[in-house]
């Protein structure tokens, strides 16, 4: 999955996540590896499994998005 699969704006909404777990790991001296960040969503997505639907799948391209450009 790749920017050409999404709208750039929902691409766009889905960087502002992933660079807002960057940012809030490293000032809280945590490793921003791919591998934290998808724990770090996968743990936010599931904590919030209830939660907005439209959040939901945000979280999931995210983490999509990040096992992709790794692999």
């Amino acid at each position: 999955m790749g920017h050409e699969t999404l709208s750039e704006e929902y691409y766009d909404e889905v960087c502002r996540v992933i660079g807002d777990a960057v940012v809030v790991l490293a000032e809280n001296g945590y490793d921003t590896s791919r591998t934290t960040l998808v724990e770090l969503l996968r743990k936010t997505h599931d904590t919030r499994s209830r939660g907005d639907r439209p959040e939901q799948k945000v979280l999931e391209n995210a983490i999509r998005l990040i096992k992709h450009q790794a692999g």
